[in-house]
């Protein structure tokens, strides 16, 4: 998305709204998802030579349970707060220089988005995830499985925190 500064010469603020297309394959995802559709909303204000952009995005895309692997719909909503300026300045990097009558807002809303993306993907906060003998998903059915595949070396520290008859 691209924002024309030259709209900026007779007002002091300008709105803008829009889609764009983010691409999520420098996420690593386990779902197919290749890129979603985000809507941004927001201002740029000019002070001086420089300018700030205040929005909000929100997007939904397709992520994969860690526990479960059941695929769920994430809804993504964040912030986007940046300065651009048309000096460049060599002591600040968190102001982005703009060389062009445009800012483009393309990297700043795909870093957003990224930063939305949880690290451990759960389809729900109780998710039982898989039984690790059979494979069902633990939150759709119940199994018999018993899980007693326990390192004979280990087995005395089953019973650690279980009280001890006296002798």
């Amino acid at each position: 998305m691209k924002i024309d500064i030259h709209d900026l010469t007779n007002k002091s603020e300008v709105t803008f709204k829009g889609e764009q297309a983010v691409s999520l394959l420098g996420l690593n995802l386990s779902s197919n998802a290749k890129s979603c559709l985000v809507s941004i909303t927001g201002t740029v204000a000019k002070k001086g030579n420089r300018y700030l952009v205040r929005g909000n995005i929100a997007s939904t895309i397709k992520l994969l349970c860690d526990r479960c692997t059941s695929e769920f719909e994430y809804p993504i909503h964040a912030e986007l707060y940046k300065e651009f300026s048309t000096d460049f300045i060599k002591e600040d990097e968190d102001i982005i220089h703009v060389t062009k009558s445009n800012i483009d807002l393309s990297d700043v809303i795909a870093e957003a988005v990224y930063l939305s993306v949880p690290m451990k993907c759960l389809c729900r906060e109780d998710c039982k995830g898989m039984c690790n003998v059979c494979g069902i998903n633990a939150n759709e059915h119940t199994c018999n499985c018993q899980d007693a595949d326990i390192d004979p070396r280990l087995e005395k520290l089953k019973n650690i925190f279980r009280p001890q008859s006296e002798e």
